[in-house]
């Protein structure tokens, strides 16, 4: 093996009050009421001093080190709109040194959704192709840079994502290495979907979750992981190429400074280099050989299972994801404060929270929650989504029921009047058969 592309997912949710329920708050504006800005702004301001400053600048050093020794030091970027409007409002030192990443030219910065959303798993895909827009908007804003790559929130993949992300006009979309999908072939390829040109980059996960989540494991047989360790593994891997995909708060946050992880982000690349290892973003790597592969099902870079269900496999997440979706149409009349409180409610670590399991799953899912357990998250998080959907019927003075419409032969999107209701038939024409039902229901709200 001798290319190596590595890359970081970089995201901070904008998080729902945990005591929302316990301690409801009916004066100020929707994003002071339901969420928590000095939790979210303690948080932000943790991981920017034990990971985001340190590890940028270390890989800016390595960067200008590779480039003074005629060698490219090359990395790629995930970074959700969330995570840029903290780092706008609570980091604006992080910011710059992004910017300072981007002026390089040695570092790729892919798509994803703005809000870091399950909005990819609904059937009406209108929300999600907006927030990708959005989150490509803010790439240019900030950085100053065109995403050419696309990553969905969590690495949530199946047929219609790939098409979808085709059509968007990516060249490329990252994928989890799942064996059920790969079916014997090796993640450590450039593939493309059968009858699609789209390129897709699957992550070696075995050697992506060494780093991510076993490096400080002092009962892991191959403990401790030193830089020199890993490139010899990545040099002695077979195929085309490696691409080691984690979270970028695996350096300093979720592994302390005192574990070394930082000095194994600042060797790694001469490391790789002595042993002949070149790094490249996954652009460089489109129009290399590809190798068509047929996908079908659901999945994702988390838990055991790699599938949807980390936030959509139990009756709570899908309560909560029913209640957002049918809070969308009145969000996006009132526009405003209203609809960016609606954006965030779509967060995928809102759903997160919610897994009910156990074993390694359940940890990770606790490590990163702020409640006590699923049910205390659900508590909060379902009564803040019902009084926000109550605040806004109020402010609208609308009093009638909804009408649902189905798509695929699932319950979709929620229209709350007529005009709703046509605006939804304009953005999708898989809705159209719904229009048959409308006199009924407006009938029935006259009566």
């Amino acid at each position: 093996m001798d290319k190596a592309i590595i890359g970081f997912e970089v995201h901070q949710p904008f998080r729902i009050r945990n005591d929302a329920y316990w301690n409801p708050r009916f004066k100020g504006n929707p994003l002071e009421k339901f969420f928590d800005i000095t939790l979210n702004k303690e948080v932000f301001d943790r991981v920017k001093k034990k990971c985001y400053v340190p590890a940028t600048n270390i890989i800016l050093n390595s960067i200008e080190k590779g480039e003074y020794e005629g060698r490219d030091t090359k990395y790629f970027f995930s970074l959700s709109g969330t995570f840029l409007e903290q780092a706008e409002r609570w980091g604006k030192e992080v910011l710059d040194l992004f910017k300072i990443l981007a002026s390089t030219k040695k570092v790729e910065f892919l798509a994803q959704t703005y809000y870091h959303s399950v909005t990819s798993l609904w059937e009406d895909k209108t929300e999600w192709r907006e927030q990708i827009k959005d989150q490509i908007q803010a790439i240019k804003d900030y950085l100053g840079y065109s995403p050419k790559i696309f990553e969905n929130t969590e690495l949530l993949t199946n047929p219609t994502i790939i098409d979808e992300a085709e059509k968007m006009g990516f060249s490329g979309i990252m994928a989890e290495g799942k064996e059920s999908i790969l079916r014997g072939l090796s993640p450590n390829y450039v593939y493309k979907k059968k009858g699609r040109k789209i390129a897709m980059f699957f992550r070696n996960y075995q050697l992506s979750d060494d780093l991510a989540f076993r490096f400080s494991m002092r009962s892991w047989n191959q403990f401790p992981l030193t830089a020199d360790k890993y490139a010899s593994w990545i040099k002695d891997s077979p195929g085309q190429m490696i691409n080691i995909f984690v979270d970028y708060e695996t350096f300093g946050e979720h592994h302390w400074p005192e574990s070394g992880i930082l000095d194994f982000l600042r060797w790694l690349p001469e490391e790789l280099n002595k042993r002949g290892v070149r790094m490249f973003t996954p652009s460089d790597l489109i129009g290399d050989a590809y190798y068509e592969i047929d996908v079908n099902g659901t999945w994702s870079w988390a838990d055991v299972n790699k599938d949807e269900t980390s936030w959509l496999g139990n009756v709570m997440q899908w309560a909560y994801d029913e209640a957002v979706r049918r809070t969308e149409m009145i969000s996006k009349q009132l526009g405003g404060e209203y609809l960016k409180a609606w954006k965030y409610f779509t967060t995928s670590d809102n759903y997160y929270y919610l897994f009910v399991g156990g074993g390694g799953p359940a940890e990770v899912h606790s490590y990163f929650s702020s409640y006590s357990t699923p049910v205390d998250a659900f508590i909060n998080e379902f009564y803040a989504i019902n009084s926000f959907l109550d605040e806004e019927l109020n402010k609208l003075n609308i009093r009638n029921d909804p009408f649902f419409f189905v798509k695929n032969g699932k319950r979709s999107v929620v229209a709350w009047n007529k005009k709703q209701f046509y605006d939804i038939l304009k953005r999708d024409e898989g809705f159209k058969d719904n229009e048959k039902y409308l006199k009924e229901w407006l009938d029935n709200e006259e009566n």
